[in-house]
């Protein structure tokens, strides 16, 4: 598969995967934009409430399958050494635009520097084959809370650090290396079992797309929606299993009794703990809080539903862009074209609601007092359907520009050039490593 301009949502593209990254990043605009009904009294809006946890586990496994997506040349061609270097050099990029956007102080985590570190984990495992892939992230999602867990108890690390690291955070390099990796908003050791997953995955749809190539001149083009209908099969039963398992921990294995007599609070009170949205890794204070099951607290069950999540939901995506008819991508083409170019969306809509927010406040979020937060009240620009919606009209007009001019997103071509001016430094060719070359097709 020839991946075409990223702003050109055409036959050769994967089309289900630009409607998945445009998901992804509606869902993460709504949970920074359309989240509260009332902030002081931390009440959700339901429906932007259905996004949280889910939206940003999506991007990070379509990370996965990006990576994927991008080093299939290098790895066709037997060069692992460069295709490793070509994602480090993407992660660098990444980091860069993340430290960047953050300058300017904002009301919503970016997680664009943890996603330039998860790409140089994903480096290591460019030629695993698919069951490794699988195997090494099922066991991340089970080890990787745990230790995180562990560490933030022995060395009293309390506190999130480095929410949103920018370049003047480097000052103290401990401190954001620590967020980055594990007290962070999107602690990398743990999001390295989305990246895995998705990483899997691509292979898995990339295999797909050569099948449905190759057969397309007898018609018999069916191989991606197989393989996309048994993807979303597959993530409904890791999430309704996810679901029932933690239903089991939280009764009758006794997460809830225990944690409520650890801490001396009713069994409902528990309870609420275990499925309260967390700050991004498993609460410290008692080995119960691995139990928990909702959005960030980077727990096994956190990870298992909303890896079957994304699964379902790319799967299904997947499937609807193998049907799509040429009117049908016309019309789609603003949506096709923002999610072809998820970088620059999503850098546009930071730099929208940064600067909004500083305007309408007249001074930094950060800068706040709780007394001043409190008098506010929920204003529009920090939570309102409105301002969700202009968030994706804004998405939709890039899309559209574009789509119009045949060009990929200035972003994506950033950080595409990163990473093969990173990839010359494996200027010698490899020798063909059996393995890697046959990862592809295990």
């Amino acid at each position: 598969m020839t991946s075409g301009h990223a702003g050109i949502p055409g036959r050769e593209r994967i089309l289900g995967l630009d409607l998945a990254r445009f998901v992804a990043i509606a869902g993460m605009m709504a949970t920074h934009t359309w989240l509260w009904a009332d902030s002081v009294a931390g009440v959700h809006v339901a429906s932007s409430e259905q996004f949280q946890g889910r939206a940003s586990a999506l991007f990070a496994v379509l990370a996965g399958v990006g990576a994927v997506l991008a080093t299939r040349a290098p790895i066709r061609e037997r060069r692992p050494g460069a295709a490793r270097l070509m994602l480090v050099g993407r992660g660098v990029a990444l980091v860069a635009i993340g430290l960047t956007l953050t300058l300017l102080d904002i009301p919503i985590f970016v997680i664009l520097a943890y996603y330039g570190v998860l790409f140089w984990f994903l480096a290591l495992a460019v030629t695993w084959p698919r069951w490794v892939l699988v195997s090494v992230g099922a066991v991340v999602a089970v080890a990787a809370p745990v230790a995180v867990y562990l560490l933030g108890e022995a060395f009293q690390l309390t506190e999130r650090e480095a929410s949103n690291p920018n370049w003047l955070s480097l000052a103290d390099p401990l401190l954001v290396l620590r967020g980055l990796l594990v007290t962070g908003t999107y602690p990398v050791l743990i999001w390295i079992a989305y990246g895995l997953v998705g990483m899997a995955i691509g292979r898995t749809l990339l295999a797909a797309r050569g099948s449905t190539a190759s057969a397309a001149s007898t018609g018999g083009a069916t191989a991606l929606r197989v393989v996309a209908a048994k993807l979303a099969a597959v993530g409904a039963v890791v999430w309704l299993g996810g679901i029932a398992l933690a239903a089991l921990a939280h009764g009758p294995l006794g997460a809830v009794r225990g944690l409520a007599t650890e801490l001396g609070v009713s069994e409902k009170e528990a309870l609420g703990l275990l499925t309260d949205p967390g700050a991004g890794r498993p609460v410290l204070g008692s080995p119960w809080m691995l139990a928990a099951s909702a959005a960030h607290t980077g727990t096994t069950f956190d990870l298992i539903l909303t890896i079957g999540s994304s699964t379902t939901v790319i799967g299904l995506l997947v499937l609807l862009g193998t049907v799509l008819g040429p009117l049908a991508r016309r019309i789609l083409s603003p949506v096709l074209g923002a999610g072809a170019a998820p970088l620059t969306v999503y850098s546009a809509h930071v730099l929208l609601v940064g600067t909004v927010t500083l305007v309408m406040l007249g001074k930094p979020y950060g800068e706040l007092t709780w007394q001043e937060y409190v008098v506010l009240d929920t204003p529009w620009f920090l939570s309102s359907w409105g301002f969700w919606l202009a968030n994706i009209l804004m998405a939709l007009l890039i899309g559209s520009f574009l789509t119009f001019l045949g060009r990929r997103g200035p972003l994506e071509t950033l950080v595409t050039w990163a990473g093969r001016l990173a990839a010359r430094l494996a200027h010698r060719p490899a020798r063909a490593d059996a393995r890697g070359s046959a990862a592809l097709s295990e």
